[in-house]
This record gives structure tokens, C-alpha cells and sequence, in this order.
């Protein structure tokens, strides 16, 4: 008999059942009002996928899973914590502990993904009511009803290519709120290559559970 996959359910107001594997952890979303078993069944017919993406790890990041490195606009640095005080010296960080990646990396490079930010709305566009920097705990941004945009400080890790992709996926909100075939052509119009870019994001799926406060 085969083990039961475990798996965390997530309820919403989707139409679609979705499975995200990241670091070896399962997550279902699934309509508010679809049975369970019809779940336990989509979960199943995927047995082989999952069994892959479970198995399968980017070994790129495993330094800075163990805490020996640090990313930042997609590079990789020597990283220091326990230190007497935040900074970087001869291509290294610094830290007193992981609870400062968070305030140190937005003092330091938060505007610029701001400006970079307020660029892509302006050339866009676009006029958000806001834009702020959060720590979100499994999204990488949200925009809602009355214009402001919300970034997770953690895109300051990524490639740039990676934030600018998410920051269009949020500007294009502004126009559509909802994930619509209409509103993944209005981000398909503006970044070509979003499918790629969108598939490559959830590689680093696993930095919103580091450096928490």
C-alpha cells in the first residue's frame, strides 16, 4: 500500500486546485467548497511529480539554507552572524544575528528597490497610492483595492530580472485585481518572459522563512 501523501491545504476563493513543493514541504490550494476526498484524489493523481520536486533540492542555496551565505541581487556572499556589529567588509556580511538581515538590507538597499519601483510604474503607466516594503511570510507582494503595492524586503535577494517580474505582476494589479486570463496577458504584454521568470521564482521560495524577527 502506498504511504498517504501529507500535505497543508490552503482554502480560498479559487476555482483551480494548485500543489506547490518547496523544501521538501507540500501546500495544496484548493475552491473554499471542493471536497476533501476530490483533493486527497487530485493529490494522488500527481504522486509522481510530487515524489520528484520532494526529492529534488537546488544544491545552489544549501549555503544559504546552512547559513553560510547570504544573497543579494542574486549573488552569493560569505556571511558572517554573531558578530559585534551589521555591515559588510571585503565582500562579506556581518551580522548580530539573523533578525538583522532584515533591517540592515532595507537601510541599505531598500530605496533602490523603491526607485526601481517607481520606474517600472512610471514607464508602465501606472500610479500606485503607495508602495511599501513588508515581510510577508509566503507571498512576495500584494496590491489591493485602493493602490498600494506591498513588497516583500526579500526581493532585495533576487535577481534583479526575478524582482522586476514580480514588481510588473504587482503593477499589473492596479489594473486587474484578479489572476484572470485577461490580467496574465496584461503582464505577459509588458514582460515577455514571464513564464520562464515565474518558474525560476519559486526556486527561491524557501528565503521567506529565513531571517525572521
Amino acid at each position: 500500500m502506498l504511504e498517504e501523501i501529507q500535505y497543508k491545504l490552503i482554502r480560498s476563493r479559487r476555482r483551480t486546485l494548485s500543489i506547490l513543493v518547496e523544501d521538501g514541504k507540500i501546500t495544496v490550494r484548493a475552491p473554499l467548497r471542493m471536497a476533501d476526498d476530490a483533493i486527497m484524489r487530485f493529490v494522488e493523481s500527481k504522486r509522481q511529480w510530487i515524489e520528484k520536486q520532494v526529492a529534488r533540492r537546488d544544491s545552489r542555496f544549501d549555503a544559504v539554507r546552512e547559513g553560510r551565505a547570504l544573497l543579494c541581487g542574486g549573488e552569493l556572499f560569505p556571511v558572517c552572524f554573531g558578530a559585534e556589529r551589521n555591515g559588510e567588509d571585503k565582500g562579506a556580511f556581518y551580522f548580530k544575528s539573523e533578525a538583522a538581515v532584515r533591517s540592515y538590507l532595507i537601510r541599505t538597499r531598500g530605496g533602490e528597490l523603491l526607485r526601481k519601483t517607481g520606474e517600472l510604474a512610471g514607464r508602465f503607466g501606472f500610479s500606485p497610492s503607495q508602495i511599501l516594503l513588508r515581510d510577508f511570510k509566503a507571498r512576495w507582494g500584494s496590491c489591493d483595492s485602493s493602490g498600494i503595492i506591498k513588497l516583500n524586503w526579500r526581493l532585495l535577494m533576487l535577481p534583479p530580472e526575478l524582482s522586476g517580474y514580480v514588481i510588473v505582476h504587482e503593477l499589473c494589479h492596479l489594473k486587474i485585481l484578479a489572476h484572470s486570463p485577461a490580467f496574465w496577458k496584461e503582464v505577459g504584454r509588458l514582460c515577455a518572459d514571464w513564464r520562464r521568470l515565474r518558474r525560476e521564482l519559486k526556486n527561491y521560495a524557501f528565503l521567506t522563512n529565513l531571517y525572521r524577527r
